[in-house]
């Protein structure tokens, strides 16, 4: 469903379970709920697994600056 959707939310299907760092913490792309229209982006926090909302306008501002 994620190479669907990343379109969508100007991401790339092969963003799903790539890694970006927002406020010194790493975070793994893990799905997308477009249920949730300003945070549609799940994420999960590499260091415990705990999931996070983001909005897709910050993701793929991420995804460009690291580099990963």
């Amino acid at each position: 469903m994620f190479e669907v959707l990343a379109p969508h939310f100007g991401l790339e299907p092969s963003d799903y379970g790539r890694t970006f760092r927002s406020k010194d913490e790493v975070f793994r792309i893990v799905a997308i709920n477009p249920n949730r229209p300003k945070y549609p982006i799940s994420a999960e926090r590499v260091s415990d697994g705990r999931g996070f909302k983001f909005h897709p306008d910050n993701v793929v501002m991420y995804l460009q600056s690291s580099g990963t």
